[in-house]
């Protein structure tokens, strides 16, 4: 009997074991179930849609510019020098810092004292070199009269001599006769050798003098010249930079006092990358059009004048250098920072497209007929600032995406919408006639399961002459699956059906914060809709 007993106990044991196993696996199945059906209820998971901003791709011509920074430079520039030693004894009032003089404006003036004394010594010399060239001069004159005198007493002399000589031939003369005459001839040509030495020697006293006159011509034009270097003044009209100059104060030769700038020869100083220069170079490099900005307002235009012909230690690309017009009007001084921007020449059949719309390989995303995405590839020409110039034939007339966004891809459903502006497809709406608006607006006040602040929106947009469609189309869905005299079938539950169900919602994490209070909210009560109650025992596995 005792063995009976303890088989059917050990019988019920295993029973209630394998029950508790049976209702534990089942739990784990549902549970698995549950899990994948993606949450609360067996609800069919929607396919997510993206809102990107597209564009319409149109060919046609761009002109690529080119953006970088640069500097306002002096094109003509003047250092201001004491060309003289010496105490500065004068001034002018617009020599300081920013000045502004006109061309032959007397700057500064060094003590002309000694350059002074040294002209006049330098022209009492050459006074004096001048009075020893006149008095050559007539000596000169007097050795060619001295010259011509003997040459006629020398002519007198030798026909005398002639005469002598008929004589002496006809038998009249005598040799003693002969001989004086002979004599008197050989004393006049030793007479006119010597007036001959007189004139060379006066010619090289006159060239002596003429000599001393050029050097002392010299010394008194380079006296004139110091005395000049004792004042400066303006070149051009232009602004004084970097003046460093009191009255009284003693400089040294070379010593720099100041810069004259001239403001209506002032440069643009700019660098620009190779293949940039490459594309410049390949059209008219002095017609490229060049606009200058300084801060936000000033803005100016400019052309390219040269390029710098060596590259500096350290830096790539190339340097050019535009010239500004009317650059006196602008309120620019050297040493601003500018923003450059140079307009190369122009492409044809290109599209211009923001730089996120493109990978650096020219991949890009483009909407198809059914709102999907597409891999596209383009040509990638220039960029432009923040957009880029593309060789774009295969997607003429498509929706470009403006940005490539990680969650992004090919085969992904997309609400394409202008930049910044409202969805391409607009959401259609349609007018209820009044009948039918009455009718749904009768079902939801009536309906009780529905939030509060769901069913007062709703509401609110079924009072209106038009709503959405597809709002309408799923209210009157669920019209549909309602039962047909409108009363929500409800069923009463136990006080531990009521706390099982509550706990299992609120230990399902799958379920939405909002629906879980709304159901929390329901079960509180005694009786629930039926559909809820099945719903909850389905997920439960009771």
């Amino acid at each position: 009997m005792r063995f009976i007993t303890r088989s059917l106990m050990g019988l019920m044991l295993m029973t209630l074991t394998l029950a508790l196993i049976a209702l534990a696996g089942n739990s784990i199945r549902l549970a698995y179930q549950n899990q994948s059906a993606g949450g609360f209820g067996n609800r069919e998971a929607r396919e997510r849609v993206f809102t990107v901003e597209v564009m319409d791709v149109t060919l046609g011509s761009q002109f690529p510019e080119i953006q970088t920074f640069g500097e306002v430079i002096s094109g003509r520039t003047l250092e201001l020098r004491a060309a003289a030693t010496g105490e500065l004894v004068q001034i002018s009032d617009n020599f300081r810092e920013g000045g502004v003089v006109k061309k032959g404006e007397v700057l500064f003036q060094t003590d002309p004292a000694n350059a002074k004394s040294r002209l006049l010594i330098s022209e009492n010399e050459l006074a004096e070199a001048q009075a020893d060239l006149a008095d050559a001069r007539r000596n000169l004159s007097l050795a060619e009269d001295e010259i011509k005198a003997a040459e006629r007493q020398l002519a007198l002399r030798q026909k005398a001599q002639e005469r002598q000589d008929n004589l002496r031939e006809r038998g009249v003369g005598t040799d003693t006769a002969m001989e004086t005459a002979a004599l008197a001839t050989s004393s006049a040509e030793q007479a006119l050798l010597a007036k001959r030495l007189s004139l060379a020697n006066a010619q090289a006293k006159i060239a002596r003098a003429e000599t001393l006159v050029g050097r002392r011509k010299i010394s008194r034009d380079e006296a004139v010249r110091l005395l000049t270097d004792t004042t400066v003044k303006a070149e051009f009209d232009g602004v004084l930079t970097d003046v460093s100059v009191v009255l009284g104060r003693l400089v040294s030769a070379n010593e720099r006092l100041g810069s004259l700038i001239d403001p209506n020869a002032l440069e643009i100083a700019f660098r620009v990358s190779n293949a940039e220069f490459r594309s410049l170079a390949a059209g008219n490099l002095q017609n490229a059009e060049v606009r200058v900005t300084l801060g936000e307002d000033a803005s100016f235009s400019g052309q390219i004048d040269r390029v710098s012909a060596s590259v500096a230690a350290g830096e790539t690309g190339r340097e050019l250098f535009a010239r500004v017009k009317n650059a006196a009007t602008l309120n620019i001084q050297p040493g601003d920072f500018v923003s450059v921007s140079v307009r190369e020449p122009a492409l044809e059949n290109v599209a211009k497209i923001p730089s996120s719309a493109a990978s650096t390989n020219g991949e890009v995303l483009v909407v198809n007929d059914e709102n999907r995405l597409e891999e596209a590839t383009v040509e990638i020409l220039r960029k432009s600032g923040n957009d880029l110039i593309v060789r774009a034939d295969s997607i003429q007339g498509r929706k470009l995406v403006l940005a490539r966004a990680p969650q992004l891809g090919e085969g992904i459903r997309v609400n394409p919408r202008s930049p910044g502006g409202p969805a391409i497809e607009e959401k259609k709406m349609v007018k209820l006639d009044d009948a039918r608006r009455d009718k749904i607006l009768t079902m939801l006040r009536n309906n009780k399961r529905m939030p509060e602040a769901v069913r007062d929106r709703l509401i609110k947009q079924f009072e209106q002459d038009e709503v959405l469609e597809e709002v309408v189309e799923r209210i009157e869905a669920r019209m549909a699956s309602a039962p047909s005299d409108g009363v929500e079938e409800t069923v009463e539950i136990t006080a531990d059906q009521r706390k099982a169900m509550m706990a299992f919602v609120q230990s399902n994490d799958n379920i939405p914060a909002e629906i879980k209070t709304n159901v929390l909210e329901r079960l509180k009560q005694d009786r629930i809709p039926k559909a809820m109650f099945d719903r909850l025992s389905k997920n439960m596995g009771t």
